[in-house]
């Protein structure tokens, strides 16, 4: 490799790691509406994604799966990175047609950003098919509740409605995601009867 390539590599990897940087300013917009002061960033959020995936693929291999763990680990990365240029868009102000076309959207501005390899990542998180897509989904959505559980008892908020809402118990056919929404549930329970 040349110099220059080298140079160009360096380059390239320092403007993505800027890039994923807007993420750490981007509050989560759901908990700003709901009231929650100071609440955590969107790359706070998808800290957490990659942690609670990396408890999803344990328990899968544990039970004598076979999953990719590198590969869950780099899609829950990229996930949420066209929030750097939309911002967090809550799940309630989405409908289908507005997903479509947002996608679409996503998809054209990452294109200019993420790599090929990257970027195909985050469309395999978005489409939610493969076995590694849905763990990404399953911990997205856990990760949230442990967030609002935390802010509940934090007394930083009652967030009623992301227990209510049952598109936030998304779990993707994964036995152990299953188990962690109806702990959640119960501490919630608990918290709230407080």
């Amino acid at each position: 490799m040349t110099d220059a390539a080298r140079s160009s590599n360096a380059l390239a990897a320092i403007e993505l790691v800027q890039f994923f940087d807007r993420l750490a300013a981007l509050p989560r917009t759901g908990w700003l509406l709901r009231g929650v002061v100071d609440p955590e960033s969107i790359a706070e959020h998808s800290f957490g994604v990659c942690l609670v995936a990396t408890l999803l693929i344990d328990d899968l291999r544990a039970r004598g799966m076979t999953v990719d763990g590198e590969r869950v680990l780099r899609m829950a990365l990229v996930h949420d990175a066209a929030e750097a240029f939309t911002g967090d868009i809550p799940m309630p102000a989405k409908t289908e047609k507005l997903d479509a076309a947002l996608e679409e959207a996503e998809g054209t501005l990452l294109a200019n950003v993420l790599s090929p390899e990257q970027l195909a990542l985050w469309a395999e998180a978005e489409a939610g098919k493969t076995l590694e897509a849905r763990i990404v989904k399953a911990a997205d959505k856990v990760q949230m509740l442990v967030k609002a559980l935390i802010y509940e008892k934090q007394r930083r908020g009652r967030l009623d409605e992301f227990w209510t809402n049952t598109k936030n118990r998304r779990h993707m056919d994964l036995d152990f995601a299953r188990e962690l929404f109806t702990e959640l549930e119960r501490l919630a329970a608990i918290e709230r009867a407080r």
